[in-house]
């Protein structure tokens, strides 16, 4: 008897440590942008293989990211631009899984829904000042802006028509994250700011479409690229299996959910 019951706690301990040995964790490390739309993703995955955990840790920012894949210390990470040239040798592959829209809004006061490209770098610039010249009603803009080298602020720079040639007026709000700029935009009538789409989504904001362009539209401009990142040796077993479920239609309808674009690209 004494025999047979520790035969059967023998076989219960190999098959705990035979699970814990299969159950995997998968740390994606990089960017800010787009965290809570690969979180969705990876708890959706987690779903479908509950031995595999998707871990999003908080933003090292692109370069952290590629660099931390790069040198192995971790197998996979997550990015908001392409790999520069200075960033090549280290042979990364990059898949590309969302377009991550940047968007114009303001507080609930003002009355515009949509504003052209050269009415932004007015109000930016500081030329046109009240929302009465942009057809709304009469509201002195308060803007905000983010800082130098943020990423939302470059796909503007980048992208909007006439944005890089301006200077940004003196009477701006400079803001650090975009949930400071959120929460300024909500609580300050008369004020426009951008953010990435998803940051903004379940607050109380007025997202003002581009020359009639809605950003929930394909087709719309103004966009970062989130991207997964790993070497070729990498791209196998778990890891595998994640890459090819973020291009699978149930994670394309996480990433619409979540303020993306599915990127159209296979993996």
């Amino acid at each position: 008897m004494e025999k047979t019951a520790c035969f059967v706690v023998t076989v219960l301990m190999m098959f705990t440590v035979s699970g814990f040995a299969i159950a995997e964790d998968i740390t994606i490390v990089g960017t800010g942008s787009g965290m809570t739309l690969l979180k969705a993703i990876g708890d959706a995955f987690t779903q479908k293989n509950p031995d595999i955990k998707i871990i999003i840790p908080e933003s090292i920012d692109s370069s952290g990211g590629i660099k931390a894949v790069g040198t192995d210390k971790y197998k996979i990470g997550r990015v908001s631009r392409e790999i520069k040239d200075t960033e090549k040798e280290y042979g990364l592959t990059y898949v590309p899984i969302a377009k991550m829209p940047i968007v114009f809004f303001t507080n609930k006061s003002v009355a515009v829904k949509d504003i052209t490209p050269q009415q932004v770098c007015d109000i930016y610039s500081g030329k046109l000042t009240n929302w009465k010249d942009a057809g709304g009603g009469d509201e002195g803009i308060r803007v905000i802006r983010r800082q130098d080298g943020d990423s939302a602020l470059m796909v503007l720079i980048k992208s909007l028509e006439g944005f890089k040639n301006i200077t940004i007026t003196e009477k701006s709000k400079t803001t650090l994250t975009a949930q400071e700029t959120i929460l300024l935009a909500e609580q300050k009538t008369g004020t426009i700011a951008f953010a990435p789409y998803e940051s903004t989504l379940n607050h109380n904001l007025n997202i003002l479409s581009i020359n009639g362009k809605k950003v929930t539209e394909p087709d719309y401009l103004y966009y970062s690229v989130l991207a997964l990142i790993f070497k070729g040796d990498n791209n196998t077993g778990n890891i595998r299996k994640f890459i090819v479920f973020v291009k699978s239609p149930d994670a394309r309808e996480i990433i619409m959910q979540s303020g993306g674009l599915p990127f159209s690209s296979k993996p």
